[in-house]
């Protein structure tokens, strides 16, 4: 217990290291981001998964992407989760012009639990292609959660690091993301996240008010 104690503490310093460097973003803009996800649990330990979703950008006057997630996830442990997942973007480029986006991924979660915070750590190694170029990233997120014994609501705030692995320095944070949202049963198999992120990166800051919503059988 400890050592999640002490490895919060440095999460929650690099997080407000990093509200305070985004101010220094070059422009903002708002997005919104929808998204459905559906989850079938084979046994207790596999599951797959699927994913739509769609973003506007632009302060909302312009379709940004549509994406499409197909995944399965291995739970060996209650505290331990792996999962693999393939994604197709088709990307806006303006005038008329589409681009179609491929990206593979592979990530490792583990989840700990003590009295009513539920801590999240997730490590999720990605590889995006592009035209021919490819893109090599690491995706790092502290997620904590309030999650009562019993009730419907679980606010939650997360923290995001995207780090290149490419041919830049490996400890550049190329992007952060900044995410306090709630997730809301909705019924025994329908789910609810709300949530609003901060995206910061070099070029420029995204506002993005968000919803998911997921379905389960």
């Amino acid at each position: 217990m400890s050592r999640i104690i002490l490895n919060t503490k440095i999460w929650l310093f690099v997080l407000l290291f990093g509200m305070s460097f985004s101010a220094w973003a070059q422009s903002d803009d708002f997005n919104t981001w929808t998204k459905f996800k559906v989850n079938h649990k084979i046994d207790s330990c596999f599951s797959v998964s699927g994913d739509l979703e769609f973003r506007m950008k632009d302060d909302v006057s312009r379709l940004d992407r549509w994406g499409l997630t197909a995944g399965g996830s291995y739970r060996p442990y209650s505290f331990l989760n792996f999962g693999v997942g393939y994604e197709a973007h088709l990307l806006n480029l303006g005038d008329s012009d589409w681009k179609l986006r491929h990206r593979y991924h592979i990530s490792a979660t583990a989840n700990f639990r003590y009295q009513w915070l539920k801590v999240s750590l997730r490590e999720r190694f990605q590889q995006t292609f592009d035209r021919g170029d490819s893109e090599t990233r690491l995706r790092s997120r502290l997620k904590l959660s309030y999650a009562p014994t019993k009730g419907i609501v679980s606010p939650y705030f997360s923290v995001e690091i995207y780090q290149s692995l490419d041919d830049t320095s490996f400890w550049r944070a190329d992007r952060m993301r900044y995410r306090p949202g709630v997730e809301i049963a909705l019924a025994k198999r329908w789910s609810l996240d709300a949530f609003y992120c901060y995206q910061y990166a070099s070029s420029q800051g995204r506002h993005i008010a968000g919803i998911e919503v997921g379905y389960s059988f």
